[in-house]
């Protein structure tokens, strides 16, 4: 596990899946926030934050938009 802030590998932006897989290969432990209700077609990492020593908590939202590419 990494001690340093700021050497935490920043996922924002990421697919939740992908961003929870970078952070637990890491050892982080991963708790998750919702910022809407399961509407959408994939969730995505729209904060992060450390909440505790190995444990991160990460705020997603659900998105709408349907990428061709991504499937």
């Amino acid at each position: 596990m990494m001690d340093k802030k700021e050497d935490m590998v920043n996922v924002v932006g990421f697919t939740l899946n992908e961003g929870e897989q970078i952070l637990q290969r890491a050892g982080y432990s991963v708790r998750i926030k919702s910022t809407s209700s399961h509407t959408g077609n994939r969730a995505r990492v729209l904060r992060q934050r450390v909440i505790g020593n190995g444990e991160i908590e990460l705020t997603i939202s659900y998105e709408y938009y349907k990428d061709p590419a991504m499937e």
